[in-house]
């Protein structure tokens, strides 16, 4: 019993020793973090990747950011149809839309085969011998009203059923080979669309495809009817592909403002605005577009680059450069933008130095420099 007591009080003397040392650490003195090492770390950052600007006012142009659409001109669309009735062949296995072709190149044949009805091979062929038999009556004619043993009435008959029949056979004739009747390319340009498949039976006028000529494009712009009254004030745009980073400019595309609607479509609240555009093989036909469309200029307004545009809990920010090297954030309030450039309305005076490029790293730069809590 008496080792058992002894064995709890040594216990106990260790216990209690280790946890007065505990103790006696927890209260030793903490080194508070130099603030003015910590206000230099916030603002110091790697200036070299960055692009201060000092503001000006310049002229701008006010915009409307809207919606649209990369169209082909209704001239450079082509359609290739059937001359004669028959079934359709493929001169090349490689007839899809995107597929480049040249003026007067061989896309189809149109073959009678053994079709009983609207066989173009028949056809040739009896155009041909109806050909030759008005060829001769009409010959025989001219002799005969010569003598005047037939009347002026009869020779007119005989000498149009020769013309009639002659045209058709040149126009028959004219694409008419022995594998059949040939359909061409009527000009350069790439296939749009195919209507017909490989052995289909078509009649004469029936649409096989649609030929894409590369001379114009029509940007279509989708503007709100509350902005009616001011686009004919509109005179140009700029616009964006969701494939392409670039910014194009109607003004540097040859184009121009068609029209624009007076109502709104059938299937659309908005009104459209059309310009007409050079073509460029970087934008491809029914492609959706970011588009700015600009009005008349403005002078003397304060615009700063769109890089330099900054967003947190959806309000806008530019960094605004000190001479001691400082960044500083300030919240600005914005207008029009013309895709490049935007409008300031309140939160920065001209002479003021602001970063245009490399915000986010002076924002990266702050946030991971930013000062610890204090422990107390």
């Amino acid at each position: 019993m008496k080792r058992l007591l002894a064995f709890f009080l040594i216990l106990f003397s260790v216990l209690f020793a280790g946890c007065s040392s505990r103790s006696t650490r927890g209260h030793e003195p903490v080194a508070e973090p130099d603030e003015s090492a910590i206000h230099e770390q916030e603002h110091s950052a790697d200036t070299s990747a960055c692009r201060i600007i000092t503001l000006k006012p310049q002229p701008f142009a006010f915009t409307i950011k809207t919606g649209g659409i990369i169209m082909s001109d209704n001239k450079d669309i082509m359609l290739i149809t059937a001359k004669s009735p028959g079934l359709v062949k493929f001169r090349n296995n490689y007839l899809f839309p995107g597929v480049r072709v040249t003026r007067g190149q061989s896309l189809f044949t149109i073959t009678g085969e053994q079709l009983s009805e609207d066989n173009s091979d028949l056809r040739y062929k009896q155009l041909k011998a109806d050909l030759e038999k008005a060829s001769k009556n009409y010959e025989r004619a001219k002799n005969l009203i010569s003598d005047k043993i037939i009347t002026e009435e009869h020779f007119l008959t005989v000498k149009n059923e020769y013309e009639r029949t002659f045209n058709e056979f040149e126009n028959l004739s004219s694409t008419y080979s022995d594998e059949g009747n040939s359909v061409f390319s009527p000009g350069d340009g790439y296939i749009r669309e195919i209507f017909v498949s490989e052995g289909q039976k078509v009649s004469s006028g029936e649409a096989l495809a649609s030929i894409m000529i590369q001379r114009k494009l029509v940007l279509k712009a989708d503007v709100s009817p509350d902005n009616l009254e001011i686009l004919p004030q509109i005179g140009s745009a700029n616009f964006r592909v969701g494939y392409s980073k670039k910014l194009y400019k109607t003004s540097e595309m040859n184009g121009r403002k068609i029209a624009y609607g007076k109502s709104t479509g059938g299937n659309s609240f908005y009104v459209p605005v059309y310009f007409s555009i050079d073509y460029d093989p970087g934008l491809i036909e029914g492609s959706f577009a970011e588009v700015f469309l600009t009005g008349e200029k403005l002078n003397d307004i304060l615009v700063v680059p769109n890089s330099a545009l900054m967003e947190e809990f959806g309000k806008i920010y530019v960094f605004v450069a000190h001479e001691d090297g400082d960044f500083v954030k300030r919240y600005i309030t914005t207008g029009y933008s013309d895709g490049e450039n935007t409008m300031v309305i309140n939160g920065l005076s001209e002479n003021e130095r602001i970063v245009a490029e490399g915000a986010y790293l002076i924002k990266l730069s702050q946030t991971t420099t930013a000062a610890p809590a204090h422990n107390h």
